[in-house]
């Protein structure tokens, strides 16, 4: 009875350590290799950190296409443009004005929200889906297998999940289709335990580890200044020519903007993001305010 006693004691008194060790483990990481995911990151810049990340934990050997990554251009679309100076970038006249590009004006040319999606689906042999507007009517899918669930404004009874429960009705691949003042499409990636960030890795996250992550072609801070960099040093092939605001990035749903340390107005856009991978990766919000729908296309 006594060295049973003992026994316990010293088994009790190592639950402290054990709990410690735990913390410190990497959290689990379950995002699948998949053909649509190679997809995608191969327009992620060189060494971004879920690139890497999906090469560590899935054996994939996914390399950039561009080194910079892929540029934004408001009405790209996957055409013979895109490719046509490879390993260059192409670059082309606007053909309509927005609050940051103007009509006429010169650009690097690159692919839209829409753009990128229809690409990585193309290239990954998967049918063209539905249109995003069609997707919002949630009326026209209802009880179609190709709709899988969301949020719209026109059927209120059907309440949006909360953010940290998402990833239990979303699927790695889903198309997530959002409706504020403009539309846009991203593809859905897990989220950031699924890429084994911890809260001792990411500590202004720890409460974010279980949002949903999105993949898209759309404004984002890194890219201007990449972009003219690339310019500068191309005058003859480049001359007339704008950067970008945006291209290819993963971004985080739903968190609370003023939840971000940083916000940035980098050309016309205010961004709210976190720093990770040692302050190298500019995790962006997805600004979620004014939204009217949410849903997802599953492939």
């Amino acid at each position: 009875m006594v060295l049973s006693a003992l026994s316990l004691a010293r088994r009790l008194a190592l639950l402290p350590l054990l709990f410690c060790l735990l913390a410190f483990l990497p959290a689990r990481a379950e995002v699948q290799r998949s053909k649509l995911l190679d997809t995608a990151f191969q327009m992620l810049e060189k060494d971004n950190i879920f690139q890497r990340r999906y090469n560590e934990i899935t054996g994939a050997q996914v390399t950039s296409l561009f080194e910079t990554g892929l540029p934004y251009f408001f009405g790209g679309r996957p055409n013979d443009t895109l490719m046509s100076q490879y390993p260059d970038f192409a670059k082309r006249y606007c053909w309509e004005s927005t609050s940051y590009y103007k009509k006429n004006k010169v650009y690097i040319y690159g692919l839209d929200c829409t753009g990128y999606i229809t690409w990585l689906r193309r290239e990954s042999g998967l049918d063209k889906m539905p249109t995003a507007g069609e997707i919002l009517n949630e009326k026209k899918y209802r009880g179609n297998d190709l709709y899988c669930g969301g949020w719209n404004w026109k059927y209120p009874e059907k309440p949006m999940p909360e953010p940290q429960e998402l990833h239990k009705s979303l699927q790695v691949g889903d198309v997530l289709v959002m409706r504020s003042k403009y539309r846009h499409v991203m593809l859905y990636i897990g989220t950031l335990r699924d890429y084994g960030f911890t809260a001792e890795e990411v500590p202004e996250l720890a409460e974010y580890l279980d949002y949903p992550l999105g993949i898209h072609c759309s404004s984002h801070p890194r890219y201007a200044p990449v972009i003219q960099e690339y310019i500068d040093a191309r005058p003859d092939y480049c001359r007339n020519c704008i950067t970008t605001d945006g291209g290819v990035n993963v971004s985080i749903l739903y968190v609370p903007p003023e939840a971000a340390p940083y916000h940035e107005y980098v050309q016309v856009t205010l961004f709210d993001y976190f720093l990770i991978d040692e302050g190298q990766y500019q995790l962006t919000i997805r600004p979620t305010d004014n939204l009217r729908a949410f849903t997802w296309y599953r492939p």
